[in-house]
Parts: C-alpha cells; structure tokens; sequence
C-alpha cells in the first residue's frame, strides 16, 4: 500500500543555520525504507534560517518510524544544515524528530524518532542498532583528553587542530564559535568608550573616570563601608564561604578591648561567639600558593599579593553583619589583626586585601574549578554513552550546551601560560599560580558539596536564626527543591524500578566513562549506580551547579569586580606586617596598575553577559529547544515552572524590602547552563 508521508523540516534561526547544499531523506520505519528522497521545492529558497519546509513523500507502508536518514550534498563552505526537527505525518499518525544540531556538508545523518525510551524498551533491532551506531560515532568525536594532561584536574574533552571542537558544541551565531570572540568583542567595545586618562594613576580617586560612558557598577558609591563589606559575603559574586563559628581560629588573637565600641553593648567575644553571631571568611586555601612574581629585561621586579587572609563577621542586634577583625596570615606574631579600631588606612586596607584573596579563591576554584571544569566530564559521559532516544540524554542536553566551548576558550584565553590571568590577577605568572590552586581546589572536593543544604549545614548557617539575611541560601534552597522535583518526576516516569537502571546499559556505560576517565569515585556520592533515588540526586547536583550555582558565582562579577577598589584580583604590595604605617599614597600604590584595570573590568563585562540566544530556567511559553514529546513530560515541566514562578515572587516580595536588591537568582534570569 502507497503512503503519502508529509514531512515538516524546521532549520535553525542561527547565524549560519540555512544551507543551499541538496539535502535528500530516507524514512526508516519497522518495515523497511523508503526511497532517498530529495527535498526541493520548484521555485522556492529552502532551508532559510529559522524557516519550516513542507514536503510530500510517497512510500510504500513503512509501519511505526524509526528514523530519519538526512544526506547532505554539500561540498563547499557554508554548506552544513543546522536542523533543529523535523515532524512526519502520514493520516492520522505522526511522528516527532528532535535533533538540535549540524548535518555537516558531505555527511549522513541519522535521527532517530522523539520518544524517549530506554535502551532495553527499543522497538526493534533496527532502532537498537541505530542507537549504537549513533554512540559509537559520537565516542569519535567527543574523545577524552589523555590522562596526563588533565593530572590532578577533572577529565575534559581532547581538543587539538586534528580534533577540533565538534561543531555542534560551538557557540552559535560567532563566526569561529570561540571564547576569544566573545571577550574580544567585549574589549573592543570598552575601549573605544575609556577615556585616555592623563593624570597619575590614583585609583581611589580617579577610578570613576574609567566609567565614563558605560555604566557605573552599582557599589561604587558604598565600597568603602563596612556594612557593604558584609553584605558581600552573603549575596555577592562569592557567597559560599561564610560559616558559623564558636571559637576562635587558631592563631588569631583577638581581645575584648580590640573590639571595644565594635560589639554590641555588655557583649564580650567569648558570648558573642557563644550566642551564635560570629562568622569566619576564610581564604587558607592561598597558603602556600605560588604568587606572580617577574624580573624583565632590565632587572625591574614585579610582584602580586593575596595573602591567606580571614575576617570575622558579627551579626549585630539589628540582624545585620559588620566585619570585626582581619588577619592577612596565619601567623599570630606576624600577622596583626586589623579592626575598625584601627586607623581609616589600616582598616581599609585590610578589607581590600581580604577581597582580593576572596578573588583569587573565586576565579579558580569557586567558579572556574566547582562549576565549569567538574562539570565538564558530565558533558562528556552524555555525549559519548547515551543516545538521543534516552531519557537522561533528553533531560540534559539544554543544559549543557556551549559547556565545552567556553571551558576550552578559557583554557586557552585565561588559564594557558601567557593567557589574560598572567595579566592581571596575583596567582598568575610564571610559576602558575592559579593552575596549583585550581589543583588543591579539586583534592578537597566532592559533588556533594555542590549541593545547597548539604553545603549551608556544613556551614553552620542553614538556620535562618542564626543568619537572617542570606539571600544566596533562600534563593538556591527553593531553586534546589524545585529541580529535585523535576528531575525526579522525569526519572521515575522511566525507571519504574531500581532494576530498570540496573539494566539500562546505556547509564551503566555513561557511569563506567565517568569514573573511569572523568571523576574519580571518590568523588561522588554512591560507589556504583544502582539506585535511581542515587540518579535523581546525581542528576540533580548536576542541573543546579550547570544553572542556579554558575548563575550565582558568574553574573555579577562586573558590579563586583569593575569597580577595581571593591575586589582587586591583584595587591602590588606586600600585606603590612605593622599597624599605623599606611597613608593614602600607600592605598594607591598597593592598587593594580591601569593595565591591570583595565583587564579586570573588561574580564567581568565579558563573564557577566548573557548570549541573545540565552534559555532560562524560567522560559516563558517553554524552552525553544524541546526534546520530549510525552504529555507526561509536559505536565511536570509545567509543574517546575509553577514552582519556579512562586520562587521568583519570593525574590521580588524580598528584594521590594531590600536596600541592595538580589536578583540574580530570580528564576528567570538563570540561564539553563554553563554558557560563558
């Protein structure tokens, strides 16, 4: 029997995304296939960017489809098709083909049918051969990087001019999808709008002249004060290191008539810390670290400082924190504490070194180290073991995309030996600072401590009575709860059981790729993947950190860091080993240079931008890219945004009360994933 299939092609809306190579199709159903068929319309362009074409295809009966067979015949440049679904109907019966990626110029590709299935649930041998067939060439494409080259780091996707990055992993709409594009526009454009300042370097007093013509980050106006200081630890670019202590750090001496007038009333150190309202900052993580250190040409020597410093913050009677004390080191007999006591200078000097080394410790580890690069070997463990039919596969691919890219880009970019860190931040240089910190970041990590109330408790802060204000936890709890639930919800429509995972080879293969080569098990949470209760939460850590903890420790790093003062990635003198020494002139000199400045703003402007073609967390009217098509799927997504739209309500009612507003981790400002 003759069936007229009719099929609907949507291409991509990227720059790029359309091709005028002849593309041909074969229908593969469970009786058989049909005839190539080529897909032209007389008289009409298609395949144009963004379009949908409609084309009519006679066939013999091919039962239940299977797959779509896609040959492009293009050989010249711009010939590559980016297909982002295709859509059969044949009567009454249709079928749904999400893809979301390249059909190269001179390649074959096959796409299977939409319904997500485990591999042990495929119709046929034909669509199990399918989906082997389409891990095997991925395996290909997305190869590890060897061993020794990621020592001591996660593993990461092996990248070389013979094995470039895979295409579909690019950033859309740049030309050479790279990080450097991105930056480098970004620098261009400050640039052209910095004024060329005449004057001598000051930049206490003349840092407001470098914002000239672009926006003024918003803490400008109050960097100096202490109550902004603390306001910084628990809803700044780096909220996740304050905790609760109860005793005094060892080798930080601290009296009662260091902080006379500092505590509140008849308060004592020894009760404040027993009452609960003393917190810790603490960068011991720099102790240790190799800072930049660089003799030229002529003999000059340069040198950068982030000390291993710590600060203790008070809640005072208010429910507000203010910082009380300040060591630079570790050292009770070197390293003095510093508090609002002493002079205007000394104080102000120990808060800018402080936030420097809480800079150094951001850039490397709790940004670049806890979300990108350990996420990376999910990416790659997806890409390489599960096929498109596969639930997971269809779970995470929105999150992922552009991980890959932007992590090789600020390999190269930032992180390499002559790259933008050598420039300007303290850990930088020749003895590669940054990359040992990155390394000492990673022994001391798990994936649980990427999970919110894990790491809060940890902290002693999950309370709200003992820290009432801390937006960065209110916000990622409820985020946290609501991806659980989704994740869950998806899972447990599929895994019916523990034995359905048990079975799945697929994961099991995705799981074996991912301790073997990507993360050591230790690492993880379970020792084997057996459980889906074990999956859920894995899978869930892995959707938050890729969205709501980036989100967090990325988008605000221009109002935190561009205004230099605030965050130096860098200190040009070495910390005071005495008190009542320091004067304006020293301020200025311990500063980063114009250079150095002009580095760091265009770095945060560059981090803190979104794409044009950003999905969020919360889309409204649902993700353009849309992997599932059971009605179930579109039940608990509804159900994720509902509670995603009643966590954005709790920030606006809290923010409507706010002196500082936090929106960062307004749901719908959240991209989906690691996108820059």
């Amino acid at each position: 029997m003759i069936v007229e299939y009719k099929i609907a092609v949507r291409t991509g809306n990227q720059l790029g995304a359309g091709t005028d190579a002849d593309i041909t199709v074969m229908l593969v159903g469970t009786r058989g296939e049909s005839g190539p068929h080529r897909l032209d319309r007389r008289f009409h362009n298609d395949f144009v960017a963004g379009a949908e074409d409609v084309y009519d295809i006679e066939s013999d009966d091919l039962g239940e489809l299977l797959l779509l067979r896609f040959t492009n015949d293009g050989k010249l440049a711009g010939s590559d098709w980016l297909l982002d679904f295709a859509r059969v109907t044949a009567g009454e019966r249709s079928w749904y083909f999400p893809h979301f990626r390249w059909v190269l110029g001179g390649s074959r590709t096959e796409v299977l049918e939409g319904t997500a299935r485990l591999p042990q649930h495929a119709r046929s041998e034909r669509e199990a051969a399918a989906r082997a067939a389409q891990i095997e060439r991925r395996r290909e494409i997305y190869a590890w990087r060897p061993a020794e080259a990621t020592a001591e780091l996660p593993g990461a996707l092996d990248i070389s001019k013979a094995r470039p990055l895979p295409k579909d992993e690019r950033y859309r709409g740049l030309t050479d999808g790279s990080y450097e594009a991105i930056f480098a526009r970004t620098m261009a454009t400050l640039k052209l709008r910095i004024p060329t300042l005449t004057r001598a370097w000051n930049a206490l007093v003349d840092m407001i002249d470098v914002f000239k013509g672009i926006e003024v980050p918003s803490v400008a106006p109050r960097w100096q004060h202490d109550l902004e200081f603390a306001r910084q630890a628990v809803q700044g670019v780096s909220p996740i290191h304050i905790e609760l202590i109860t005793a005094l750090p060892r080798g930080l001496p601290l009296t009662d008539a260091d902080v006379r007038g500092v505590l509140s009333p008849g308060v004592s150190v020894a009760q404040a810390l027993a009452s609960k309202r003393v917190f810790l900052l603490d960068f011991e993580i720099l102790e240790d670290i190799p800072m930049f250190r660089k003799v030229d040409e002529e003999g000059a020597e340069e040198r950068r400082w982030a000390p291993p410093a710590r600060c203790l913050l008070y809640r005072d009677d208010a429910g507000q924190l203010r910082p009380i004390a300040i060591q630079l080191g570790r050292h009770p007999e070197r390293d003095p504490v510093f508090t609002p006591n002493d002079s205007e200078h000394d104080w102000l000097a120990a808060k800018i070194y402080t936030r420097c080394s809480e800079g150094n410790a951001h850039q490397m580890v709790g940004h670049a180290l806890r979300t990108h690069f350990v996420m990376e070997p999910f990416v790659m463990a997806t890409m390489r073991n599960l096929s498109d039919q596969h639930p997971v596969y269809k779970l995470l691919r929105r999150h992922f995309r552009y991980t890959l890219a932007i992590n090789e880009g600020a390999r190269v970019t930032l992180l390499d030996e002559g790259g933008v860190f050598d420039d300007f931040i303290a850990t930088g240089g020749p003895d590669r600072g940054h990359v040992q910190l990155g390394k000492k970041g990673f022994t001391r990590w798990k994936l649980t401590d990427n999970k919110p109330r894990v790491d809060f408790e940890r902290r002693g802060v999950l309370d709200p009575a003992v820290l009432p204000y801390y937006p960065y936890r209110d916000d990622s709890l409820a985020l946290w709860d609501a991806i659980e639930e989704y994740v869950g919800g998806v899972l447990d429509h599929f895994y019916r059981s523990d034995a359905d995972l048990a079975a799945d080879a697929e994961m099991q293969a995705w799981w074996a790729d991912l301790t073997e080569r990507g993360l050591p098990i230790d690492k993880l949470p379970c020792a084997e993947l057996s459980r889906v209760a074990d999956l859920v939460d894995l899978l869930s850590t892995v959707v938050f950190t890729v969205s709501v903890q980036h989100c967090a420790v990325n988008y605000l790093q221009y109002d935190h860091y561009a205004f230099v003062p605030n965050a130096p990635l860098c200190v040009r003198r070495a910390p005071p080993r005495e008190k009542g020494k320091l004067g304006p002139a020293d301020l200025a000199a311990m500063l980063p240079t114009k250079s150095q400045t002009l580095w760091q703003i265009a770095i945060g402007r560059a981090l803190s931008s979104f794409g044009d073609d950003e999905e969020y967390l919360l889309h409204e009217g649902g993700w353009r890219e849309d992997y599932f098509v059971e009605p179930e799927m579109a039940a608990i997504r509804e159900r994720f945004f509902e509670r995603l739209r009643a966590q954005r309500a709790a920030v606006d009612a809290r923010n409507a009360r706010s002196d500082v507003p936090y929106t960062v981790l307004s749901a719908e400002r959240i991209p989906c994933g690691i996108t820059i």
